[in-house]
């Protein structure tokens, strides 16, 4: 069972967690700007722990990465991971765990507000340029640190970028197949809270803001760790390998055209069990939250939205002009969580 902090100054419980746990000998995986920014308070927490700092590795993990971690840590005595970072500083560590074989407990501490990857089970990894997923339950970190701090401090495009993965996730773990009344339950709090504070999330920085939309990126990843994502992530990959765009902003590019799309639903088309009409009551419930009245109308919010947090929606200004490569390397797996088969790929980008 995790055990999670939320709330504004909770990194504090870190040296709680440390002494709680006995851990001797900790590895701490971060990112750089995040580490740099909080030195002073980190070493404070960390004193008296014989401490690794480790950010030998991209954003994105690879697996070569990984395994060169691997071998340089070999001869520690690992009795706590921290990871300090984004999504993809928490996925390394998860994989870092998941690979080596190590069973000191993860405490997980994300300086975005945006994958959620702190709630979840899985995490992203490039073999060969090709996204990999692991689903493990062992990798789910044991601790989970929602400090709102540290997301006030990164810039303005990350923030962006971070936010609007929280909101997809949130909706597309709403109508995922696989979705359940927990998961529903998740999202739905995820959605609403984002609804009310990306905006000044992201443009103004609002210390509630950020508390909030550092919760609505725990309760979305709480969500998709139940439900999985659907389309627009499946589309996503290739192009953050590709064309190296952020994930949050690949994934928000087909969003618009994806609900449109899934409103479109049938009895012959629709990929739940649960029939059409439980997939197009989904849709209205989500519509309901966001105070919208069709798909036509959420379309036109997405690229508002989009835009007013400085996210091209147009895949051709941001360099996207054949997008062979990456509709034939879609990720089949999160395409079948889809509520709606979608034939026609091509029509979910603008």
């Amino acid at each position: 069972m995790q055990k999670v902090f939320v709330g504004r100054g909770k990194i504090i419980e870190l040296k709680n967690i440390l002494h709680d746990i006995n851990a001797k000998n900790v590895v701490m995986f971060h990112g750089k700007r995040p580490l740099k920014q909080n030195k002073i308070l980190i070493d404070g927490l960390l004193s008296g722990y014989d401490t690794v700092f480790y950010s030998d590795f991209e954003p994105n993990p690879k697996y070569e990465q990984i395994q060169n971690a691997i071998n340089q840590l070999k001869g520690h005595k690992i009795s706590a991971v921290i990871a300090f970072g984004g999504g993809s500083v928490i996925d390394f560590a998860k994989a870092f765990r998941f690979y080596s074989g190590l069973t000191a407990p993860l405490i997980a501490i994300p300086t975005t507000s945006g994958t959620g990857s702190e709630a979840t089970q899985f995490a992203v990894v490039y073999i060969d340029g090709k996204k990999t997923s692991l689903d493990d339950s062992v990798i789910l970190p044991e601790y989970a640190i929602i400090d709102s701090q540290f997301s006030e401090q990164v810039p303005q495009y990350i923030k962006a970028c971070s936010a609007i993965d929280a909101y997809s996730q949130a909706i597309e773990s709403y109508w995922s197949v696989r979705s359940t009344q927990e998961s529903q339950h998740y999202a739905k709090q995820s959605m609403i809270l984002c609804k009310n504070n990306i905006e000044s999330y992201v443009l103004s920085s609002d210390s509630q803001c950020c508390e909030n939309m550092a919760l609505a990126s725990y309760l979305s990843g709480k969500a998709i760790n139940i439900s999985r994502t659907t389309a627009a992530h499946a589309l996503s990959y290739t192009i953050t390998t590709k064309y190296g765009i952020p994930h949050g902003h690949c994934v928000a590019l087909s969003m618009a055209n994806l609900f449109v799309a899934n409103m479109r639903v049938t009895e012959d088309n629709c990929n739940d069990k649960r029939g059409a009409y439980f997939v197009r009551k989904q849709l209205s419930d989500i519509l309901g939250f966001l105070n919208l009245k069709s798909g036509a109308e959420f379309a036109k919010y997405w690229c508002w939205l989009m835009s007013k947090l400085g996210l091209e929606y147009n895949v051709s200004k941001l360099g996207i002009k054949d997008k062979t490569d990456i509709i034939k390397n879609v990720n089949a797996q999160r395409l079948g969580n889809n509520p709606v088969k979608i034939t026609n790929l091509n029509e979910l980008f603008r």
